[in-house]
């Protein structure tokens, strides 16, 4: 499974970064290759984003279900593929540092599975670190322009 995990630093009030992180649809738009984001339910939403896989780019829809919350600290989810046999879970978790200065983290794993899996595994072990580094950037960079 492909494994990462990237941290920024951001100058904001708490309150103000877990509206944003609580609110999913803020966070999808940052999805590196966003396309599009389809709300189902209060904690499940669809993705749509294009991933750059190496030699292939093709636009890749999950299925995303928050399946944990705790408040003013951290948002886990679970991804299942819709499109593609690719399937995980990540987390966006905010950590006080001191007074006005967070870190946001932002984990995600993704593993392919069926008769493509070992080709696009190997993939997904420099596309997961890439993707999630890109999205917390962004994510710190809304969170620092809406509290400036």
């Amino acid at each position: 499974m492909a494994n990462s995990t990237h941290t920024e630093l951001v100058q904001t009030n708490g309150d103000a970064l877990w509206t944003f992180l609580r609110d999913k649809e803020e966070w999808a738009k940052l999805i590196p290759g966003y396309l599009s984001h389809e709300v189902q339910a209060e904690d499940a939403m669809i993705w749509e984003f294009k991933g750059d896989f190496g030699i292939v780019e093709k636009a890749v829809k999950v299925q995303v279900n928050v399946k944990e919350v705790i408040e003013n600290k951290k948002i886990a989810f679970d991804l299942a593929g819709i499109s593609d046999n690719i399937n995980g879970e990540g987390y966006f978790e905010m950590e006080e540092v001191e007074e006005g200065k967070y870190n946001v983290i932002g984990n995600l794993n993704m593993k392919a599975g069926g008769f493509l899996a070992a080709m696009i595994n190997p993939v997904l072990e420099k596309y997961v670190p890439q993707t999630i580094e890109q999205h917390v950037q962004a994510i710190a960079q809304q969170i620092s322009q809406a509290t400036v």
